[in-house]
C-alpha cells in the first residue's frame, strides 16, 4: 500500500508513545505509511478506549458485587419473610379450621363451657379430615364420663307413672276423689262410710 512514509522519530511526535512507536517500527520497519499509521492510532485509541471502558466496567462490577450481596441478602430476608408469612397463614388457617371444628363438635355434644372444654382436649396434633377432627368425638365422650357438669344432661322422657302403678287400675274410686288426703278428710270419709278401707283412700 502507497502512502507517505514516516520513521520513529515522526511516529513519536504524532503522539505514539516510546514502547507504541518501537512495535510499530520492529513489527513494519523503520519507515511506516501514512495510512498504516492512521491503523495503528486508530488500533491505539481503541484499546484505550477499551481499557477505559473495562477500568469502568471493573469499578461498576465492584459496585454490583457491593450491591449483589446486598440484594442477595434482601432477596434472602424476603425469601425467608415469605416463607414465614405462608407457613403462618398456613397454621392461622388450620388453627381457624381446627377451633371451628371444635366449636361445633362441642356444641353438638351440647357443651356448656367451650373454653374450658377446648383446655382439656388435646389438639396440638389435630387432624382435619372431612371438616372433622379425627379422635375428637372419642376425646368429648371421655370428658362427659370423667367431667360431665360441662356438659348438659342428656334430658330423659319423664316416666310421669311411679313404677307398678298404672292410673286407672286397682279398685273403683273412693269416696271423695283420688288423690293424698289430709287427715281430716279421711276423718270425716270414715264417718260417712265407716267401712271404708282406708288403704285404698
Amino acid at each position: 500500500m502507497k502512502g507517505e512514509n514516516m520513521n520513529k522519530e515522526e511516529l513519536l511526535a504524532l503522539g505514539l508513545s516510546e514502547e507504541l512507536a518501537n512495535k510499530v517500527v520492529d513489527k513494519y520497519g523503520h519507515l511506516v505509511t501514512k495510512t498504516r499509521l492512521d491503523e495503528v492510532i486508530a488500533e491505539r485509541d481503541t484499546l484505550k478506549t477499551q481499557v477505559s471502558e473495562r477500568d469502568k466496567q471493573l469499578k461498576e462490577l465492584e459496585k454490583a458485587a457491593g450491591d449483589n450481596k446486598e440484594l442477595k441478602e434482601q432477596i434472602e430476608k424476603l425469601q425467608k419473610d415469605n416463607k414465614d408469612a405462608a407457613d403462618k397463614y398456613k397454621k392461622d388457617l388450620h388453627d381457624l379450621q381446627v377451633n371451628n371444628a371444635v366449636d361445633l363438635a362441642i356444641s353438638g355434644a351440647k357443651g356448656k363451657n367451650g373454653k374450658a372444654i377446648k383446655a382439656l382436649l388435646d389438639l396440638e396434633k389435630a387432624e382435619i379430615k372431612d371438616g372433622k377432627i379425627i379422635g375428637l368425638e372419642e376425646q368429648l365422650a371421655k370428658l362427659k364420663e370423667s367431667d360431665g357438669y360441662l356438659f348438659e344432661e342428656t334430658q330423659q322422657p319423664q316416666n310421669t307413672n311411679p313404677a307398678g302403678f298404672t292410673p286407672g287400675a286397682g279398685s273403683s274410686k273412693t269416696p271423695g276423689g283420688e288423690g293424698p288426703k289430709a287427715y281430716s278428710q279421711i276423718m270425716q270419709m270414715l264417718a260417712e262410710n265407716p267401712g271404708l278401707d282406708i288403704s285404698k283412700i
